[in-house]
């Protein structure tokens, strides 16, 4: 005679009758017939109807774990931010830059100037356990976030936990991903001139940064008086911007070899751009930021103008630069873009608070778009795809069919159907 056949895997048995405890407590017993194991899986409650109830909520509630798994449903959230930070570590298509961006949001700064109380995924949902990271907590604290008026931070918190939590799903421990359920990000209506506060100010603006320089007093800013003088290389860098569209980035990844004044077209390669690498510092990564970013520019007078009086200045100055950089800092090494930020801020004064670097990147979009009607040749300018120019960079209003003939025929009326 052959035995009982096995039951079916990722099922139950039938739950036991509730018997009463020594205690006064009734206790009822299920298995599961799982693909690693058969588990008993029991509940006591007060009466027998209870402990049914219990039994039947453990029931519905249990995932089966595989054996030996790095990850189980008591796993906290800051255990696998950390297996997170570890695979993007390993991972050759994932640069320095973005783990770095991933830890500063996951783990509490330690350092003396850093303030403990910042929002990080440690210091608020990290002691979670994965069962206890329900769709529910995990919503409650990006509109924690959202509230405070931090919507950059939260959508980057969104966007780490999603990665988390895809873990726990690889690891079996959650059928789906908690954050496919939390609330999105209700997208802003920009207005509708909005991308480009004003293009005509480019010429006012070119202005006084030339001034600032020179050490002349500007709105916002008092003239120089003492300390290091004021750093040029910003007169140069605005007119490199202005004349290419490059990144604030790829600006400071220039390389002298790649730029050619004396063709007869002048031109620069774009072949790379910075990435702060932690306990090395600003470095060049020789590849540009997206795959359609590695392109040759074309020089208008200005930006050659301002390229000459860089390289003569290096000359000049016998400034080190062994890395060959158009903008090296004074010490020969990657100028570093957030103290560079400073000296920007320094000359735009209060009449041009709202210029960033991006600012004028958007406005060569804008104005190649405006003058030849084609988004794909700003796309190229700017190293983009056409949609993402378009989106975030081109400021144009579309320009409606001709309808003209039709609506007039319309307004007038069809003298062959009146008659």
């Amino acid at each position: 005679m052959s035995g009982r056949p096995p039951r079916p895997v990722g099922t139950f048995s039938t739950p036991s009758k509730p018997r009463l405890q020594p205690n006064g407590s009734w206790r009822t017993t299920t298995r599961y017939y799982g693909a690693w194991r058969t588990t008993s899986i029991q509940r006591i409650g007060a009466t027998a109807n209870a402990a049914t109830d219990r039994l039947a909520e453990a029931m519905r509630d249990f995932h089966e774990v595989p054996d030996n798994t790095p990850v189980t449903r008591t796993t906290t959230l800051m255990e696998l931010a950390r297996q997170l930070l570890t695979a993007m570590n390993q991972d050759p298509d994932i640069g320095p830059r973005l783990v770095e961006d991933y830890r500063r949001e996951i783990e509490v700064s330690h350092a003396k100037c850093a303030n403990p109380n910042t929002i990080k995924i440690e210091n608020t949902v990290g002691h979670l356990q994965i069962w206890q990271a329900t769709t529910g907590e995990l919503d409650r604290h990006i509109k924690r976030i959202t509230a405070l008026g931090l919507r950059r931070k939260a959508k980057q918190h969104k966007l780490i936990l999603r990665a988390m939590m895809q873990i726990a799903v690889r690891h079996d421990v959650l059928s789906t991903n908690p954050i496919n359920g939390v609330d999105g990000f209700r997208r802003r209506r920009a207005p509708a001139r909005g991308k480009v506060a004003d293009m005509a100010a480019l010429p006012a603006f070119r202005d006084q940064v030339r001034a600032w320089a020179n050490g002349d007093e500007i709105p916002g800013t008092p003239a120089y008086v003492s300390g290091p003088t004021r750093d040029w290389a910003i007169v140069w860098v605005v007119d490199v911007i202005t004349g290419t569209g490059v990144r604030p980035y790829e600006v400071f990844a220039l390389l002298l070899d790649e730029i050619d004044l004396v063709a007869e077209t002048p031109f620069l390669d774009v072949t790379g751009t910075l990435e702060h690498v932690p306990g090395v510092g600003w470095t060049r990564k020789p590849t540009p930021k997206t795959e359609n970013g590695w392109r040759r520019i074309l020089l208008p007078a200005h930006t050659i103008e301002a390229i000459s009086d860089a390289i003569a200045d290096l000359q000049v100055t016998q400034t080190p630069n062994p890395e060959r950089v158009l903008f090296p800092a004074r010490n020969g090494s990657f100028r570093n873009p957030n103290n560079f930020g400073r000296v920007w801020r320094a000359a735009r004064g209060d009449n041009f608070a709202w210029v960033t670097p991006r600012t004028f990147r958007r406005g060569v979009a804008t104005a190649v778009d405006s003058a030849t009607g084609n988004p794909e040749r700003a796309a190229r300018q700017l190293g983009n795809t056409t949609a993402i120019a378009k989106t975030h960079y081109i400021d144009r209003p579309d320009t409606a069919p001709d309808n003209r003939d039709i609506l007039e025929q319309w307004a007038r009326g069809n003298p062959d159907e009146r008659a």
